[in-house]
């Protein structure tokens, strides 16, 4: 017979997870240093960086208030922004597009987007001005790589009482551009671009990138443990493998992520365990060139996106990210170096071939274009996978139902927060007969453990004899050993499916229920005031399931017992910082499992 784990052993292990767990939040509130500005001005990127690429970060300004345009030397070829020319340049001009549900500023320097505003967001839970996109660091949908544009302004023309656009430019080469842009019904928006040769040679329209514009976390948005937000995602056009999402790897794969390319490209991909020595500090900025044909490609925070998907797609992509500087750290000072990058703001580029027009010739290209925010189903009806731009990963198709009902379910009770206790009252009903079952099961094999432990003195030498007896007992008594698990294990992947949901569900941002004040955020009382902020609904939590567990019927190995009393501990420790929607769900999930324990118990003995 095999020997039992020593209690002590087990506590040590517990403990051990638990510190796991716990050391993420702990070193990041006391231990890690905090971030400051990125130096500005030429910096050295490393061989996959362009020159003097930079991607500075800027709070999101209102369209009006924001600054002139800088311009840039004409050697740097990378910069999204268009190079001034020698003569003085005319004030840049700038146009409103808006349909109600979405405004963008039209530039004349490029003749891209330079910010966007969302009416339907607001800025702060306590600032109702709208969110506004800041694309001035890297515009959106504007060409580099160009050099008959450089310098050359657009004119605009609005059209369709202000909901469309023509911007139309001649590069120094004869060829001419004209634009349309044109917004849908919420937040999609159709470009066209015809390339016109007006010139009588043929001329060579270089390859060239297409932008989408920087993006970073909004004010009053914080990180979670584990998960990075701002991210970039591609869809290549061949070899089937689906959506890249460039900010994490996918299981059992050597992928590189974005947070890789900051690295020397001998470190890359490796883990902490064996990795080379660093020679340098990582660099503020990086732009990295992906030579595959793609579909499309999304630039994204935690809750808006862009999405930008030509109709016969694009030859590659470029990678645009600025990471976190920390104070202190030195090119000099090997000790102040950095080992892992976390990006501060993304930004991305499409790449096009290069093309031939004879005289008079031209050629379209035609592209869709979502700025908004990562709304199921607002970015669902534009195909093209572009929903998984959601991250809803393996159960994406439960997490589509979960939304959908979510949805619904605030639709008769506007309150998100009882949306959510809906929503598991609901799964708990649909599961129903399968909890109570394996509750069932769990009272019967409670009620064998005499049995059980007499079989297991009998037959203490003989294990094999023993796995027999057991089993014909199960069989006489008409019990499946693995029923009691039937109530854990059907939450699983709906727990998981919730998280992917509620990690960055635009429907929870600012939705307050009872004290907490934002159910996409941790509750975070008296933040700055203590040491660790205050979040009740985990206390609760873990209250919650210690009472659920205590009720539950109790079987097997007293010491697997005692270690799964620590269990509350560690799903404290676990959701303590994540989300207050899904510390929501699995408290309601524990009371409705208290309720049905105490009825189960009281019909038992009422019988």
């Amino acid at each position: 017979m095999k020997k039992k784990l020593p209690i002590k052993d087990i506590l040590i292990i517990v403990i051990l997870f638990a510190a796991m767990l716990a050391w993420g939040p702990l070193y990041q509130k006391f231990l890690a240093r905090p971030a400051g500005p990125a130096p500005q001005g030429k910096v050295d990127s490393g061989s996959n960086a362009a020159p003097e690429t930079v991607v500075a970060t800027s709070a999101p300004v209102a369209p009006e208030s924001v600054p002139p345009v800088q311009t840039v030397p004409a050697e740097n070829p990378a910069t999204p922004v268009l190079q001034q020319p020698s003569a003085v340049r005319a004030p840049e001009e700038t146009r409103i597009l808006s349909n109600g549900w979405v405004q963008l500023t039209i530039s004349s320097r490029g003749g891209g987007i330079v910010a966007a505003e969302l009416p339907g967001y607001a800025l702060t839970k306590k600032d109702p001005r709208p969110v506004v996109l800041d694309f001035r660091k890297v515009p959106a949908l504007v060409y580099e790589g160009w050099k008959e544009l450089d310098g050359v302004d657009f004119s605009i023309t609005l059209l369709s009482d202000g909901a469309a656009a023509r911007l139309d430019a001649v590069g120094a080469d004869g060829v001419r551009i004209e634009r349309f842009i044109s917004l849908g019904e919420r937040y999609e928006v159709t470009v066209e671009d015809r390339l016109i040769n007006a010139s009588d040679a043929a001329r060579q329209v270089p390859g060239m990138a297409l932008t989408l514009g920087s993006m970073e976390m909004l004010e009053g948005e914080s990180a979670m443990k584990g998960m990075q937000f701002l991210g970039i995602d591609t869809l290549p056009s061949t070899g089937g493998e689906g959506v890249r999402h460039w900010s994490s790897k996918r299981f059992f794969s050597g992928d590189l992520t974005l947070a890789d390319y900051f690295q020397e490209e001998a470190i890359r991909g490796h883990g902490c365990v064996g990795r080379p020595k660093m020679t340098r500090m990582l660099p503020p900025e990086i732009r990295e060139r992906i030579n595959r044909d793609t579909d499309w490609m999304a630039v994204k925070n935690k809750f808006f996106v862009q999405i930008l998907a030509p109709k016969d797609g694009a030859v590659g992509c470029d990678l645009i990210a600025d990471r976190v500087i920390a104070p202190g750290e030195n090119p000099a000072d090997a000790r102040t170096w950095q080992s892992a990058a976390a990006p501060r703001s993304v930004a991305g580029a499409l790449r096009f071939s290069e093309q031939t027009l004879k005289p008079g010739e031209s050629m379209t290209r035609s592209m869709q274009y979502y700025v908004g925010p990562k709304e199921l189903s607002s970015i669902k009806p534009m195909g093209r996978h572009m929903k998984e731009v959601m991250e809803f990963g393996m159960l994406k198709w439960v997490c589509e139902i979960l939304v959908m009902g979510l949805r619904g379910l605030y639709g008769l009770i506007p309150n998100y927060g009882i949306a959510i206790i809906l929503l598991t009252l609901l799964v708990r009903i649909i599961f129903w007969p399968l909890t109570h079952k394996g509750t069932e099961s769990m009272k019967r094999m409670q009620e064998l453990q005499p049995k059980m432990k007499e079989l297991q003195e009998k037959y203490r030498d003989k294990p094999q004899k023993l796995q027999q007896e057991m089993m014909a007992l199960y069989r006489e008594h008409k019990i499946n050993p693995m029923g009691g698990c039937l109530p854990m294990l059907i939450q699983i992947p709906v727990f998981f499916a919730l998280f992917n949901v509620l990690r960055s569900a635009i429907e929870l941002r600012f939705a307050g229920f009872l004290w907490v004040g934002d159910l996409s955020e941790a509750e975070n009382l008296f933040a700055g005031v203590l040491p660790l902020p205050l979040n009740l609904l985990p206390l609760i939590m873990a209250a919650t399931q210690a009472w659920q567990q205590k009720l539950t019927p109790s079987t097997g190995d007293p010491a697997q017992q005692k270690m799964m009393m620590f269990m509350p501990v560690i799903m404290l420790l676990f959701l303590y910082s994540m989300p207050s929607g899904l510390v929501l769900y699995w408290t309601a999930n524990q009371v409705m499992m208290i309720i049905q324990l105490l009825w189960q118990q009281r019909a038992k003995r009422n019988k």
